[in-house]
């Protein structure tokens, strides 16, 4: 069983078509330098319609319940009951990823060793400095 501190997951919330956007689950891991989204392991996706409302073009949320009244999801009621019900699936995927046999040890450490966990707010940073390395070695 998962501490209510690792109920919690991270959400991406941005635009996938004008008329939608869409939600992306991820785990929160605990790191010396606080708790962060760990990009790597997404363990849900769901569309969500597009709202006149939106204030900003992407958007992090940080999720812990499957209420949609919670207060996690205050400043996206429009979208509370679809987050809410994202917050289940991915918690299910989680759980069943969780209940699985444990790793060899070797393979347990070439996961640590191969997991990159990005701070929430920095994701299109990184993917932004990742596509720039990858296109100065093309050229």
């Amino acid at each position: 069983m998962h501490s209510p501190a690792l109920r919690a997951l991270a959400v991406e919330m941005h635009p996938h078509s004008a008329t939608q956007w869409i939600a992306t689950y991820y785990p929160m891991v605990g790191t010396p330098a606080g708790r962060w989204a760990e990009v790597t392991w997404a363990l849900h996706q769901c569309l969500l319609p597009a709202t006149p409302a939106l204030l900003e073009p992407a958007r992090w949320l940080e999720v812990r319940s499957a209420d949609p009244g919670h207060s996690c999801y205050a400043r996206h009621q429009a979208w509370s009951e679809v987050l809410a019900a994202g917050y289940l699936a991915a918690l299910a995927a989680y759980d069943a990823e969780d209940t699985e046999e444990p790793l060899p040890i070797e393979d347990a450490q070439q996961l640590r060793e191969s997991t990159i966990v990005v701070p929430a707010g920095q994701l299109s940073e990184w993917v932004l400095d990742d596509l720039q390395d990858e296109t100065s070695a093309i050229g």
